[in-house]
C-alpha cells in the first residue's frame, strides 16, 4: 500500500517548485538581458572606436603637414580631429595629445621633441562612452583611447622647386652662407625625395638670371652635380655669371621663378614651389628700364618697365613682387621666405610675409648663420607637404 503525503505537504512542495521556477526565469532572463547589453553596448564601444581612429588619423595627417612648425601642427591637428562626432560629440585634443617628434623608419621608433628637423607627429585621441545599458551590471560607460602617427619619411615626388636666391650687394658678407644654406636645402631635399623630383635655380639683383639655363628644371637623379656646381658658383652681382648689380628687385626673382614653374612639363598634381632667399626689401635702381637695341634687359624688365613708364621706384618694385605672389597663388604655388632680417625691421618683416603664398613658410632671423637651419627647416615642411600615417 503506498503511503501519500498529506494534502497539506503536497501544496507546500508545488508552492517550493513554483518558487524555484520563478527564481530560474528571473535568472534567465537576467542572462539574456546581460547578453542583450553586452550586444547593443559592444556594437556601440566597436563603432565608437572606429570614429575615434578616423579622428586620431585625420589629426595625425592634418598635423604632419605643418611640420616642424609646432604651433601649426597642434592647430591643424586639432581642426581636423574636431571634424569628427560621436553620438553629437567633436574629438576635442589637448595640447598634451599632440606630440611632434622625430620618427625612426629603422626601428619604427617615435622619440618626441621639438626641433628644426622634427617630421612626425603623434596624436592620441580619447573619448569616454556611456553604455546605459551596461550601467545596470555595473558599467555606465568605457574610455576610448586611439593613436595615430603622421609624417613623411619615405617621400615620394615633391612640388618642382625653384630657388630664389638675392645676390645683391647688401648680402655681400653672407653669400658664403647663403650657398652653404642652399646647397643643405638641396641635399635635404635629395636625401628625402624621389629623385625624380625637380628644382630649378635663379639669382636676382635688379635683374634676374636663371643659372640653370638653358635647363628650366632639372632632376635630382639626374643633375644633382650639376645644381651642386652652380649653387658654389653663387656669388655677389656683377661677378661672372651673375646678374648685374641694379639694386634689390624681388620681383624679378619671382618673376624667373614663375616663368620657370610655368614652363614645368610636370604633372599638375605634382605641384609647384618656389623659395625666395632674401636680405631685405626692394630698392630702385632706374638702369633696370634700360635698353639694348631697343630691348630691355630681362624678362622681368620687359614685363614691368612699360607699365612704370620706364621710372620705377621702392613702391612699384614692391607692388610688382606681391602682384606676381598673388599670381603664383592663383595658380596653386607655393612660395616660402627665408629672410635674413639684420636690422630686425618689421616693416620689411611684414612686407616679407606677405610674400608667402599656399603652404608656403616665412621665416627670418637678424643671424645669417641661421640660414641653414631656416632652409633645412623648409627642406623638412616642404617634403612633408604630402604625409601620410606612419602607425
Amino acid at each position: 500500500m503506498l503511503n501519500h503525503p498529506p494534502a497539506a505537504a503536497r501544496r507546500s512542495l508545488r508552492r517550493s517548485r513554483r518558487g524555484s521556477t520563478f527564481v530560474i526565469v528571473v535568472i534567465c532572463f537576467m542572462a539574456m538581458l546581460a547578453f542583450v547589453a553586452l550586444g547593443v553596448d559592444y556594437g556601440a564601444v566597436s563603432s565608437a572606436r572606429a570614429e575615434l581612429q578616423i579622428a586620431a588619423d585625420a589629426a595625425a595627417m592634418a598635423g604632419a603637414s605643418a611640420l616642424p612648425d609646432e604651433t601649426e601642427v597642434r592647430d591643424r591637428a586639432t581642426a581636423f580631429a574636431s571634424r569628427v562626432s560621436i553620438r553629437g560629440d567633436s574629438i576635442n585634443l589637448s595640447s598634451s595629445e599632440v606630440i611632434v617628434g622625430k620618427w625612426d623608419n629603422d626601428s619604427g621608433s617615435f622619440t618626441p621633441g621639438v626641433v628644426a628637423d622634427s617630421d612626425a607627429v603623434k596624436v592620441t585621441a580619447r573619448y569616454t562612452l556611456e553604455t546605459p545599458i551596461s550601467s545596470i551590471f555595473g558599467f555606465p560607460s568605457v574610455d576610448l583611447v586611439a593613436q595615430a602617427g603622421g609624417g613623411a619619411p619615405a617621400q615620394g615626388r615633391v612640388p618642382d622647386l625653384v630657388i630664389v636666391q638675392d645676390v645683391t650687394t647688401s648680402f655681400r658678407a653672407e653669400i658664403a652662407l647663403a650657398r652653404r644654406a642652399d646647397q643643405a636645402l638641396v641635399d635635404c631635399i635629395h636625401g628625402k625625395a624621389d629623385p625624380e623630383s625637380k628644382v630649378g635655380l635663379v639669382a636676382f639683383s635688379g635683374l634676374e638670371k636663371n643659372l640653370l639655363a638653358p635647363a628650366q628644371l632639372v632632376t635630382y637623379a639626374s643633375s644633382y652635380a650639376t645644381v651642386t656646381s652652380k649653387i658654389s658658383s653663387i656669388n655677389i652681382c656683377d661677378n661672372p655669371g651673375m646678374p648685374s648689380c641694379l639694386n634689390t628687385n624681388i620681383a624679378s626673382g619671382l618673376f624667373a621663378a614663375d616663368e620657370i614653374l610655368t614652363a614645368s612639363t610636370s604633372e599638375p598634381e605634382v605641384g609647384r614651389a618656389a623659395l625666395l632667399v632674401s636680405d631685405g626689401a626692394p630698392t630702385y635702381n632706374y638702369a633696370v628700364c634700360a635698353k639694348t637695341k631697343g630691348k630691355y634687359l630681362s624678362n622681368s624688365a620687359s614685363r614691368f618697365c612699360p607699365i612704370w613708364r620706364d621710372r620705377p621706384s621702392t613702391a612699384k618694385l614692391k607692388t610688382a613682387a606681391l602682384t606676381l605672389r598673388d599670381e603664383m597663388d592663383a595658380k596653386g604655388y607655393d612660395v616660402y621666405t627665408v629672410f635674413y632680417n639684420e636690422d630686425s625691421d618689421p616693416t620689411q618683416t611684414a612686407f616679407m610675409v606677405d610674400l608667402t603664398a599656399g603652404n608656403g613658410l616665412f621665416l627670418e632671423s637678424p643671424d645669417p648663420s641661421d640660414l641653414g637651419a631656416m632652409l633645412t627647416q623648409v627642406c623638412h615642411a616642404y617634403t612633408n607637404s604630402k604625409p601620410g600615417l606612419l602607425w
